[in-house]
């Protein structure tokens, strides 16, 4: 299969430009048709020469998450199932309150951390998620809600942890935050909730300005283990 190039870097778009002897602003129109216009084929980048629309054919794709349910409760809410089209599948929800529109994300296909009250860690761990299908479930909402009320928020609290997969989860809140060549979401309305993995909290906090929430689930440190294994190795102290 082609490479998708949702997984491409900044960086390895614009040297993969450069190769091609085209302008560095290229780079910037083709990530805006990706992150900001979702664009789901090279051909309605109609700001790009053909050249350069067929060069983009020839050696990547456009991947996209496969809808495989849809379902809605009484308040607003709104639960998603997608296809990873790998046998794994991942859930993203999407909850409208008075002033704001949330929208939260899966970074792994279930879970290893194996918490006491959690659905997912029934499962146990399918896989981590590439950068490229966290930042879809955005893309793929906004599609399927035709921007009725655009989401204002982004909780990275779905299925999985976040930190557990970090170099993907930190990849695709770089594109998230990127005004020019992203998404253009505020840091400040970006919250990653995690079990309390202390070194990757410690990392999150020098190279990002999201937001950070600990799950604690307990004040006491006994109930929190009985609760969270991973209370065993980074205890509530």
């Amino acid at each position: 299969m082609k490479p998708n190039i949702k997984e491409l870097s900044s960086q390895e778009l614009d040297d993969w430009l450069a190769r091609r002897k085209e302008p560095s602003y290229r780079a910037g129109q083709i990530r805006q048709w990706l992150f900001q216009k979702g664009a789901a084929s090279f051909s309605e980048m109609t700001n790009l020469s053909a050249a350069l629309r067929n060069a983009l054919e020839e050696e990547f794709s456009i991947h996209r998450l496969t809808p495989a349910r849809k379902s809605r409760s009484r308040d607003g809410t709104e639960k998603f199932l997608f296809d990873l089209g790998d046998g794994a599948t991942i859930e993203t929800v999407l909850i409208p309150e008075s002033k704001r529109v949330t929208l939260c994300l899966s970074t792994q296909a279930g879970c290893a951390f194996g918490c006491a009250f959690c659905a997912t860690a029934r499962m146990g761990l399918k896989r981590n998620l590439k950068a490229s299908e966290i930042l879809d479930q955005i893309l793929e909402v906004r599609g399927l809600c035709h921007e009725e009320r655009p989401v204002t928020n982004l909780v990275l609290m779905g299925m999985g942890e976040p930190l557990a997969n970090y170099e993907q989860t930190r990849k695709a809140l770089d594109v998230m935050t990127d005004a020019k060549r992203g998404m253009g979401f505020s840091p400040r309305r970006i919250t990653l909730s995690t079990v309390g993995l202390i070194p990757q909290m410690q990392r999150l906090m020098e190279e990002t300005r999201v937001n950070l929430a600990v799950s604690l689930h307990a004040a006491r440190n006994d109930l929190r283990g009985q609760l969270m294994p991973v209370n065993r190795k980074y205890p509530l102290n």
